[in-house]
């Protein structure tokens, strides 16, 4: 297998993998975004019959990043869950999730505007996972996206001790590029995308579709307000750079 290509668009900052992650090399952190867990369930709860056999490979992806980056902390940058029910599937989802990246790691959710209840979910369950809305780390403010945090609200801004932030992570967006042929044959493949202020990373989960640039609107204030210049688009192992005042 070739091996996932990598860049680093700013030279300052993280690294990207063309596996939907980002690597924060200086604290040894690995950062991914929107895993959606139980999303099937959820929408079957809902009247929406999804298959629930469908092959979901989220942990098996994660596994895979968690040997071979070993890091020291995970940060999930919100919707986690796609909705925290009391259902004994999701429950048995985030136990696997939390065994699995909390082995020899420090694992932080970020939460997000699907994880509603997640936290007192976190506390009942006892699962290995520190849940705060943002936090401070390498030099960035990592955060889900869908709000600004307020910096003085309980529980968040304690895990560093860094007194402010120059760039932002996110997720909550989506992002995704559909490139072409030019004749007949267009795939829509997952996205970073890179402003001089921050980056939004791509849904981790295989049951987002995808929000195209340029075709829908943002829906967070720090996307909304941000001039992206480039996106770094995952084409199976490989990042392709897209200028996307060109696009």
């Amino acid at each position: 297998m070739t091996p996932p290509s990598s860049a680093q668009p700013w030279t300052d900052g993280p690294r990207l993998d063309a596996r939907r992650c980002v690597s924060l090399p200086g604290s040894g952190t690995l950062v991914v975004a929107d895993l959606h867990l139980g999303y099937a369930w959820s929408r079957r709860k809902r009247g929406l019959l999804l298959p629930l056999e469908a092959p979901d490979d989220t942990l098996d992806r994660l596994s895979i990043l968690h040997r071979d980056y070993q890091p020291k902390r995970w940060v999930l940058l919100g919707d986690i869950v796609h909705e925290a029910l009391d259902l004994p599937v999701l429950e048995k989802a985030l136990r696997e999730l939390c065994e699995l990246l909390a082995t020899n790691a420090e694992l932080i959710f970020c939460l997000g505007n699907h994880d509603r209840n997640l936290e007192s979910r976190v506390r009942t369950w006892k699962l290995p996972a520190t849940c705060v809305s943002a936090l401070l780390s390498d030099g960035l403010l990592l955060t889900h996206g869908d709000t600004l945090p307020a910096a003085d609200s309980p529980g968040d801004f304690q895990l560093s001790s860094e007194p402010s932030a120059k760039r932002w992570l996110i997720g909550h967006e989506h992002p995704a590029l559909s490139l072409g042929d030019g004749v007949a044959t267009r795939v829509k493949c997952p996205a970073f995308l890179v402003s001089d202020a921050g980056m939004v990373l791509p849904a981790f989960s295989s049951w987002a579709a995808g929000c195209e640039w340029g075709r829908q609107p943002f829906l967070g204030p720090l996307a909304r307000a941000a001039h992206f210049q480039t996106a770094w688009v995952c084409a199976g192992t490989r990042l392709l750079p897209v200028a996307l005042e060109r696009f």
